[in-house]
């Protein structure tokens, strides 16, 4: 009788529980392992809670329109039940963002110089409450990512154009997520990060990519690319985020360069 051969069977995408997997001892001896056995083994030691702290999915339920937010693990289950995410909900610090799903690759942030906020000039040895010029511990204070879109969004002109989805500030404005009834967070409630919002993003990126990993077509976030900020240094430059190592820069030109947009929003009805 011929032995089944590994290469010759199946492939298959799930596991049921009444499968066994065959394991190997270092004499070569196998034996037969379930499931949960397995699962328990590879998980031994590793917090898988972790992955979650401080992360939600919102959604805005369709009955009622109420926004409603659920640990990630639960999200599965009631989108299948028809319901839309609008993003993924993280808290640090005494603050939230909602992180949206999909974001926009290769954008400018204006058609030609513009100043959006006032903006008194400084350095980084000049620290002050206010963002300044390249006084990067005041940008990375700055939360304000909701004002300064709102600026540069008021700053545009056929001069100089900020409002349209294809620059930074102008895709956040009009980006939307409805559910079948039409309520979410729908075109005005996004805004371009600050870098104080997009270092949340930062630092909660792989918790945030899993929650990701569960809304079906959502994007993850790349953590290998330049991610645009609406905290501006001056009329012609932008603060820059790399999310490969957290390289925070000044010297993102508005106009010549281009990033990538994710925008973000706050947990509203």
């Amino acid at each position: 009788m011929e032995k089944a051969k590994f290469n010759d069977q199946t492939t298959v995408s799930t596991v049921n529980s009444n499968q066994k997997f065959p394991i190997t001892d270092p004499s070569g001896n196998i034996t037969l392992v379930s499931l949960d056995v397995l699962k328990k083994a590879i998980a031994d030691g590793l917090n898988l809670q972790a992955i979650e702290d401080g992360i939600f999915i919102m959604y805005h339920r369709t009955s009622d329109g109420y926004p409603l937010m659920v640990k990630p693990y639960k999200w599965p289950s009631i989108e299948a039940s028809g319901e839309v995410a609008d993003g993924v909900v993280v808290f640090e610090g005494g603050r939230h963002i909602v992180v949206a799903p999909t974001e926009a690759t290769a954008l400018p942030w204006s058609s030609a110089a513009v100043q959006g906020d006032n903006i008194n000039y400084g350095n980084d040895d000049n620290f002050a409450t206010e963002v300044t010029g390249n006084n990067r511990l005041a940008a990375m204070l700055d939360f304000n990512g909701r004002q300064h879109t709102d600026a540069a969004i008021k700053a545009s002109s056929s001069a100089h154009v900020t409002n349209t989805a294809s620059y930074a500030p102008g895709y956040c404005r009009a980006y939307s997520r409805a559910n079948s009834k039409g309520k979410g967070l729908t075109a005005g409630y996004w805004w371009l990060p600050s870098v104080g919002e997009s270092l949340m993003m930062y630092a909660n990126a792989l918790k945030i990519n899993y929650a990701l990993s569960l809304i079906k077509g959502a994007t993850q976030l790349d953590l290998g690319t330049w991610y645009w900020t609406s905290t501006e240094g001056s009329s012609q430059y932008a603060w820059g985020l790399y999310f490969s190592d957290g390289h925070l820069s000044l010297w993102l030109d508005k106009v010549q360069d281009k990033g990538h947009v994710r925008p973000v929003s706050a947990f509203l009805r």
